[in-house]
């Protein structure tokens, strides 16, 4: 009896190796380069994009650097953002979002409309002294705000799509 018990422990730890093999093979390792449709003076750029509610004094941010990497903040309003790796899309990807922000901008010279709460994107190249932020406020669809409000929508559909794997 004794052996038949170690028997079916010996497959059972074995099932479960085999298992956590599968499971770490495929976790995605983070990107080393950045993005093939990013030039020199483009390697800084970073996407941001949130919710900020003045009567709370709290903030959800997310970040996007040049590598396709994702980074995330939820907490109150402060001047320095601990922000935590997320998840990174791919970086054909990244080339698809950074190039909608960048047209949707263009075409939205200014948008600066908050109410208690706001919602907001920017566009940030330190390299050139570029920062750009539209903010609208998320209770209200505007004509004005359409763009924004779509490429909002879209960041956030990459974020469910590659957290949830």
């Amino acid at each position: 009896m004794c052996t038949t018990y170690r028997i079916i422990y010996s497959w059972i730890a074995l099932v479960s190796a085999f298992s956590l093999t599968g499971c770490l093979a495929s976790v995605r390792q983070r990107p080393t380069s950045v993005a093939p449709c990013v030039r020199e003076t483009q390697q800084q750029i970073v996407l941001r994009w949130g919710d900020e509610d003045d009567s709370l004094q709290t903030m959800t941010r997310y970040s996007l650097n040049t590598k396709g990497e994702i980074f995330h903040y939820s907490g109150p309003i402060v001047d320095t953002i601990p922000e935590t790796y997320l998840v990174h899309v791919e970086l054909s990807e990244y080339c698809e979002m950074a190039s909608s922000v960048n047209s949707s901008f263009l075409k939205t010279q200014a948008l600066s409309v908050r109410g208690r709460r706001a919602r907001y994107i920017e566009y940030i190249n330190p390299h050139t002294d570029v920062f750009l932020r539209a903010m609208w406020n998320p209770d209200l669809s505007t004509f004005q705000s359409r763009d924004m409000r779509f490429e909002f929508e879209q960041l956030m559909e990459y974020i469910k799509k590659y957290r949830y794997l």
